[in-house]
């Protein structure tokens, strides 16, 4: 290989970028000074410019993700086709004096192919950074609704247990609280229920013969409980509460803590 030719190939790595910075300003300077380089380097540096195209993406219809573009592979191609074209030869001696020229594009096409794959991974990468956000965020959301509808109750309890409209049934350690069509047990100073036992309330219907079972519940350390119990209160007649085993049971396996008769 003459110096000539190192020369050349100088130039194609000069076209991708990818050459020193002195060897750069040597490849620079001879460019300026000789037309067969210079044409080389011409020739080669529009596949070299479709690595650009590399970065172009496009939104996927079906799932809405950013990919990379279906004209990107279409363009690279046309490139490398383009530089791979011979140079028209009018004799034998030409033949004989032109170098190889097909490999330089080819490394070009290499280049493309690396920078189009790290651009691919990157999207993914960024997809799924995007897929993970959207479940946080409707993570989120989803406890905020439900923040939202649990502050609501409990101003809705408030409301109904302090309302002069209520009808209190005094009880041991607390009341029942009926106010319109809802019903409420408010306990203070009750004691914790065993390990595996908690309290559970029952009610009777209008019409009735027996006790039917409702809410289980816990007090909290204060030994204060708040209860909605979810029933028509116009149609319920008792409620009482008794300690049950965790789950709670279908008919009561202890004496009651209490039971109000509702007028």
């Amino acid at each position: 290989m003459t110096a000539h030719d190192a020369m050349l190939d100088d130039v194609a790595v000069y076209a991708l970028g990818a050459l020193p910075r002195d060897q750069a300003r040597a490849v620079r300077e001879h460019l300026a000074a000789c037309p067969e380089c210079m044409a080389e380097y011409r020739r080669l540096k529009p596949a070299v410019d479709a690595v650009a195209y590399s970065a172009e993406a496009s939104p996927d219809a079906a799932s809405g993700a950013v990919v990379p573009s279906p004209r990107l592979k279409v363009r690279i191609m046309d490139q490398i086709r383009g530089s791979a074209t011979p140079p028209r030869i009018s004799n034998v001696g030409e033949m004989r004096a032109v170098r190889p020229i097909v490999w330089p594009a080819y490394a070009v096409a290499a280049a493309c192919l690396a920078v189009a794959l790290v651009t691919t991974a990157f999207n993914i990468s960024l997809n799924e950074a995007v897929s993970s956000s959207k479940a946080q965020i409707a993570q989120l959301d989803n406890q905020a609704r439900l923040l939202h509808r649990k502050v609501a109750a409990q101003s809705t309890e408030l409301a109904d247990l302090t309302s002069t409209g209520s009808q209190h049934y005094t009880v041991e350690n607390g009341e029942v609280v009926r106010h319109g069509n809802r019903l409420y047990i408010a306990m203070q100073s009750m004691g914790t229920p065993p390990r595996g036992k908690v309290y559970q309330a029952w009610i009777m219907r209008k019409g009735g013969k027996e006790m039917t079972p409702s809410v289980t519940f816990m007090p909290d350390r204060s030994g204060v409980a708040v209860v909605h119990v979810p029933a028509q209160a116009s149609q319920v007649v008792e409620v009482a509460v008794s300690m049950e085993p965790e789950g709670g049971s279908k008919q009561p396996t202890s004496k009651p803590a209490f039971l109000v008769k509702l007028t």
